[in-house]
């Protein structure tokens, strides 16, 4: 019983970190996005000042303006490939694991106190029949139980 409360534990422990590292992730990537936003804005905002003045003058200052604009989307671009690149399922991957494998342990520990139960009902009802040939089965698996659980503690 020891056992499975440990892995119980563990499950829990490792599922609170995976679901940090989920809205970690989900955080950072909304970060990048808005930065991706605002460089967007003020790409559009210059890009259409460039306009104005390449439609009204034709002079440096509008392509200088443009130029700025440019840049400011291609750091837009950057950014949200920052944040699509960014992925969670690495991080997580030793946790996910360990989780794994408490759940694998809990389900082999499950399995064999179905299997002693199963010997100890059967011994119980043979005793009806042969009351002293069926208590060397009783006690055994009972007493297999007992130092099992000494064991653990």
């Amino acid at each position: 019983m020891r056992r499975i409360s440990r892995n119980l534990t563990t499950i829990y422990r490792t599922e609170r970190l995976i679901q940090r590292r989920h809205l970690a992730v989900i955080q950072q990537q909304t970060i990048m996005i808005a930065l991706a936003g605002i460089a967007v804005l003020s790409a559009l905002v210059l890009l259409n000042i460039s306009l104005y003045f390449v439609l009204n003058a034709w002079m440096s200052p509008a392509l200088s303006a443009a130029a700025l604009a440019a840049a400011n989307l291609t750091l837009a671009c950057l950014l949200v490939l920052v944040a699509k690149r960014t992925n969670v399922e690495q991080e997580i991957a030793p946790a996910v694991e360990v989780r794994d494998m408490a759940i694998a342990d809990i389900e082999d520990e499950l399995s064999e106190m179905a299997t002693e139960a199963r010997e100890i009902v059967g011994a119980i009802k043979g005793i009806g029949s042969n009351p002293l040939g069926s208590l060397p089965t009783l006690l055994i698996p009972l007493l297999t139980a007992l130092l099992k659980d000494r064991k653990d503690k």
